[in-house]
């Protein structure tokens, strides 16, 4: 679902492959390609120009991040359609990824949610203009009194981005609805609410009556339940959840989680999304059979609010995005058991979704995967050459600016060196990989800095300082250390830990007097005596409370509470 706490998750920015360790159990499995045919279509091209070097493709993907499994959809406007599948299912039973088999697509289910809304609007039932506390009588938003279904289905109603929809303190807007944008799942499982209000059936009832039935999709659930799972690839996360984990590392199966959300419940199988992508292309072409109607259809697409990322747009659960000069439509998915992707380009009338059966701390989402894919259904309508696929990661601009030997003010020490390209951490007779999480954050598996990271700060050009957690490596010792902060906010630094499977362990560190979280996101006063980001719009707030001798026991991220661990 995407959620915007996990930018700040200390487990949630990077985890893990365990290829190797793939093969050696279970051997290695070959992508697999069905042609699905269509029955009022031309004949589909030879399946080497698109699928041949798709799979290749999938597999340096596969290497370099160490993902178990993968299914792929593609389709095109004139009839071409196929799936692709790779890997494992399930590593420990040697079962490879099949098309029958379910994957979860996170936020893309946003899309469904949307299209369910707009059925019920094109049929009178509901307006984009209803307020949400009108129609979800009991509910409280401080500042949310003018917040409007549309502003739900674009992100622009100020909502934090993970909070309960009864968050201790209550629920609030960080800014006035319309004004600005701000990602929030919490939004759209409000917007779920006020559609099943609507329509007066359980949400995903209303998702498989209006969306899936009509579009065809019948092997796709509209929630995840635990009684299905038998259909479902296997999810894996990182063994060690409560880190930045350097890829390759340890995986381990992910636990089960139910889920009704309207933020991202739905799960598919890849015949069932060429179904939905080729609605998506129909929809773009002003066509809104089976869903609602062809008027509705236009104005479905026709408002996106500016959000999603710099030039892009976002209405109706759909990113407007531009990319090497051509207009898509796309969305992401993270869950917690599968990343996904979905691009549509509409002027070529291609498009393509890929899920992988990975935790979203991976930090992995399959875009690279449908671009690709949609390059090369377009250069086989074309007749053209097709350009290189991006790097499965992308490589540092400029590493050796982040160069040089690290003294702390003990004496402790360390060097980061360039090697063949890539950054490494040598500390006594270790030598690790650092790889890069965030900009100037590192992620390591030498013992004494995996669990903060390693945060580099260069100036002109070159390495002047790291920060391991609160420990600071000069590069030059001469220079001076920073005096320690002050005692108030030392008490802020420390472990916070929720068990829920969305969520792991929070770290704050205090340096230099200011305060951090995930040795790399910095907190500053909020007006309301709280924290927040730097970022001015963000309706996020921390709040820290529960002091025991001045040490706060819990800290509050958006209303949900994490509790005082190992500090």
């Amino acid at each position: 679902m995407d959620i915007d706490r996990r930018a700040f998750l200390g487990s949630a920015a990077l985890a893990t492959s365990f290829l190797a360790a793939c093969q050696k159990q279970a051997g290695s499995a070959s992508p697999d390609v069905e042609d699905t045919g269509s029955a009022d279509t031309v004949p589909t091209a030879p399946d080497d120009q698109v699928t041949g070097p798709l799979r290749d493709y999938i597999e340096q993907h596969r290497a370099a991040w160490g993902l178990p499994g993968m299914t792929v959809a593609l389709v095109t406007r004139d009839g071409y359609e196929a799936v692709v599948t790779a890997g494992f299912a399930d590593i420990e039973q040697n079962i490879p990824v099949r098309p029958d088999h379910l994957f979860q697509i996170g936020s893309i289910s946003k899309m469904f949610t949307a299209l369910a809304a707009w059925s019920l609007i094109d049929e009178g039932r509901l307006s984009p203009d209803v307020k949400l506390l009108d129609s979800l009588k009991g509910l409280k938003v401080r500042g949310g009194g003018q917040i409007r279904l549309q502003h739900l289905l674009n992100h622009t109603a100020g909502l934090p981005g993970d909070s309960a929809l009864f968050p201790e303190g209550g629920l609030w807007s960080g800014f006035e609805p319309g004004s600005n944008w701000s990602y929030s799942n919490c939004g759209y499982q409000l917007a779920g609410n006020m559609i099943a209000a609507a329509d007066g059936r359980l949400f995903p009832d209303v998702i498989r009556d209006r969306v899936l039935d009509r579009i065809g999709m019948e092997e796709s659930v509209a929630a995840l339940h635990v009684a299905d799972r038998p259909r479902y690839a296997q999810g894996y996360e990182p063994a060690l959840t409560d880190r930045l984990n350097p890829i390759p590392a340890k995986m381990t199966p992910t636990a089960w989680v139910d889920s009704d959300n309207a933020a991202g419940s739905i799960a598919a199988t890849p015949g069932d999304m060429i179904k939905f992508l080729r609605f998506l292309m129909n929809v773009a072409d002003g066509k809104g059979a089976p869903v609602f109607s062809d008027e509705t259809a236009k104005r479905f697409l026709s408002d996106p609010a500016d959000g999603w990322g710099e030039g892009a747009k976002y209405g109706n659960g759909i990113a407007h995005v531009e990319i090497d000069g051509r207009p898509y439509l796309h969305h992401t998915g993270g869950m917690v058991s599968f990343c996904s992707s979905l691009h549509v380009d509409v002027e070529a009338g291609v498009a393509a979704f890929a899920s992988s059966n990975v935790h979203y701390a991976l930090n992995y989402r399959p875009k690279n995967i449908t671009i690709h894919a949609c390059n090369l259904m377009r250069a086989m309508q074309e007749g053209a050459p097709v350009a290189d696929p991006a790097p499965p990661h992308e490589a540092l601009a400029s590493p050796e600016m982040f160069a040089g030997r690290f003294t702390a003010a003990d004496g402790d020490q360390f060097d980061v060196v360039v090697s063949g390209g890539d950054l490494r951490l040598r500390k006594s007779d270790r030598d690790s990989a650092l790889y890069p999480v965030a900009s100037g954050l590192f992620a390591t598996d030498d013992p004494d800095h995996a669990l903060s990271g390693v945060v580099v700060e260069a100036e002109n050009g070159g390495a002047v300082r790291a920060w391991c957690g609160d420990v600071e490596y000069l590069v030059d010792p001469s220079t001076a250390y920073k005096p320690p902060p002050a005692k108030s906010l030392r008490a802020l630094a420390g472990r916070y830990d929720n068990d829920d499977r969305w969520a792991g362990p929070l770290y704050v560190y205090v340096r230099d007097d200011r305060v951090f979280l995930g040795n790399i996101v910095e907190l500053v006063p909020a007006e309301d005596g709280g924290w927040r980001t730097t970022d001015a719009s963000s309706p996020e707030r921390i709040h820290f409370d529960g002091v025991i001798n001045g040490v706060p026991q819990r800290l509050l991220f958006s209303g949900i509470p994490y509790i005082r661990r190992f500090s």
